[in-house]
């Protein structure tokens, strides 16, 4: 049970986005590390959240997914899952979230129902454009901005925050066009709106790494920001160098996505914090 519920709620990907909410806590903190009891909540916010997220993803796409030979083995359209199972894990999710940012000061429980809009929606954007890509994107660039807050106890962004968040904004949303690249004839078959379906893998290729530019250009000025030292810039070569193997064409897509894809945001979080 406990292996199945991991795999529904996708925990490896949560795991590899604390990174992403560490360095927007750091961050806020401003440029330090604020107390392990604020960091374990932010933690727990953030995993709250996710798996609310990720729960009623699948929920709405339960129906899509089983029309798709990639996504027919999921827990819910397979059947290994019920859909009653399945809105328990969602509203755990909540329940966890809330409680946790209201433990982290007021500013973060008056905010919190901003990042579950997205979080809610953004699987539904498929159904109505192209630019669905970019939902997936912005929930998690609101991350960072959550830690921010929790961190700094106010609302005030920096800029180095701000371009921190459209970093990860860019980075996700090039990512999945590439991984949308998998499911290109079974959206066109099923009329799904997507990137690779509307422009072909050629054209949704060039989107991706327009996308990726803008995330490797506000990383830069972020860096550039804080008089970023050998190590970060290293790290931000890394980080070049992994957005660089998301289009090879030998790595199999899958595997430009997660672990490559992944791997390419962790590096380039970790890279103000080694500034």
């Amino acid at each position: 049970m406990l292996k199945k519920l991991l795999a529904f709620i996708k925990v490896e990907h949560t795991a590899f986005s604390l990174p992403l909410i560490f360095t927007g806590a750091w961050l806020g903190a401003d440029r330090t590390w604020p107390p392990i009891g604020v960091l374990g909540l932010i933690v727990a916010a953030a995993v709250g959240a996710r798996t609310f997220g990720m729960s009623f993803n699948r929920i709405f796409d339960r129906r899509i997914d089983a029309l798709n030979p990639r996504t027919a083995g999921r827990e819910l359209p397979s059947g290994r899952m019920r859909l009653g199972l399945a809105m328990t894990v969602a509203f755990g999710g909540l329940l966890l979230y809330l409680p946790s940012c209201a433990l982290l000061n007021h500013w973060c429980l008056i905010l919190a129902p901003i990042p579950l809009a997205p979080l809610l929606g953004y699987s539904l954007l498929k159904r109505f454009t192209v630019l669905c890509h970019f939902g997936i994107g912005l929930c998690l660039a609101l991350a960072p901005l959550g830690a921010y807050v929790a961190a700094a106890g106010h609302p005030h962004f920096s800029e180095q925050v701000l371009l921190f968040a459209c970093f990860v904004f860019f980075w996700l949303s090039g990512a999945d066009i590439i991984y949308a690249q998998m499911d290109l004839e079974s959206d066109r078959r099923h009329g799904i709106h997507s990137l690779p379906a509307a422009l072909g893998a050629g054209g949704a290729q060039i989107a991706a790494a327009v996308s990726h530019l803008a995330a490797m250009l506000c990383l830069a000025l972020l860096l550039r920001g804080i008089d970023a030292g050998s190590p970060a810039l290293a790290a931000y070569g890394v980080t070049i160098l992994l957005f660089i193997m998301m289009y090879i064409p030998s790595i199999p897509l899958p595997q430009r996505f997660f672990p490559i894809s992944t791997l390419a945001g962790v590096a380039g979080a970790v890279s103000p914090l080694l500034a």
